[in-house]
C-alpha cells in the first residue's frame, strides 16, 4: 500500500535522465521521493535478460581490473546514504568501485545498452557523493569510468565534478524535494520506462495510439 516516506529520499539513478533530459516527466521521479510501497508495473523478460547480461559484464569488468592488480568493491559493498542538510537523503549503489596500485580510486559502472549522456551523469553523481559516504573516500579524488559490451572503458576525470555540475545537482534535488509536484507529462515514450502503475498514476499511457489514421493525414497547406 503506497505510503508517505518518513523523509524524502532518492536513489541516484532517478536522477540522470532528468539531468540529460531524456525524460521529461519530473512527476515520476518526485513521487517516488516523497512515497514508497506503490503499485508497481509488473517487470518482464526483457529485464531478466538485462539484468543477466548486466551481471556478466560486470564479472568481466572484475577479472580485468582484478589481473591488474586493483583492489575491488562492488555493489552491495558500495551501497551509501547521504543527506543533504533539508533533510533530503541520496542513496546509490555503484557497480564497482576500484584501488589501483597507486591508490588511485575509480568508479566503474557497466552498461550493456547503446551509450547516452545519462549514463555519464550517472557515474559523475557517485564519483559526487561518495567522498561524503564512506570513510575511506573522505577527500579523495575519484575518477570515474564508464564500460560498455565491447569492454572499452571511457574515462571521466575527477575534476568534471566541479563547481557548475554542483549546481545542476542542486537544482534537480530541490525540484524533488518540493513539496509541490512537478506537473505530469505523459506519453507512451515516457510512460514505458516508468514502473509506477496506472492505479497510482490514471494518466499513464500504456499503448502506442497513433496521432493520426493512417490514409487520412491532415493536409499542409504549403
Amino acid at each position: 500500500m503506497t505510503r508517505n516516506r518518513e523523509s524524502s529520499y532518492v536513489w541516484v539513478t532517478w536522477l540522470p535522465p532528468l539531468m540529460a533530459g531524456s525524460k521529461v516527466c519530473q512527476w515520476g521521479s518526485w513521487f517516488k521521493t516523497h512515497y514508497q510501497d506503490y503499485t508497481k508495473v509488473p517487470s518482464d523478460f526483457q529485464m531478466t535478460n538485462y539484468l543477466m547480461q548486466h551481471t556478466q559484464l560486470l564479472n568481466q569488468l572484475i577479472k580485468i581490473r582484478t589481473d591488474k592488480g586493483d583492489k575491488i568493491k562492488r555493489e552491495n559493498q558500495n551501497y551509501f546514504n547521504v543527506k543533504r542538510t533539508s533533510g533530503l537523503t541520496i542513496g546509490g549503489k555503484p557497480d564497482l568501485v576500484a584501488m589501483n596500485s597507486n591508490g588511485i580510486f575509480t568508479v566503474y559502472d557497466a552498461k550493456t545498452g547503446q551509450p547516452n549522456d545519462a549514463h555519464v551523469i550517472q557515474v559523475m553523481l557517485y564519483m559526487m557523493f561518495l567522498p561524503y559516504a564512506q570513510i575511506e573516500y573522505k577527500k579523495k579524488e575519484i575518477n570515474g569510468s564508464l564500460v560498455y559490451s565491447d569492454l572499452q572503458e571511457s574515462p571521466i576525470p575527477a575534476s568534471a565534478i566541479d563547481a557548475d555540475f554542483q549546481k545542476h545537482v542542486t537544482y534537480f534535488l530541490d525540484i524533488l524535494s518540493d513539496s509541490t509536484a512537478p506537473q505530469k507529462c505523459p506519453s507512451f515514450n515516457e510512460c514505458k520506462f516508468c514502473d509506477i502503475a496506472k492505479i497510482e498514476c490514471p494518466e499513464r499511457i500504456e499503448y502506442n495510439t497513433p496521432m493520426t489514421i493512417e490514409g487520412n493525414e491532415p493536409e499542409i497547406p504549403f
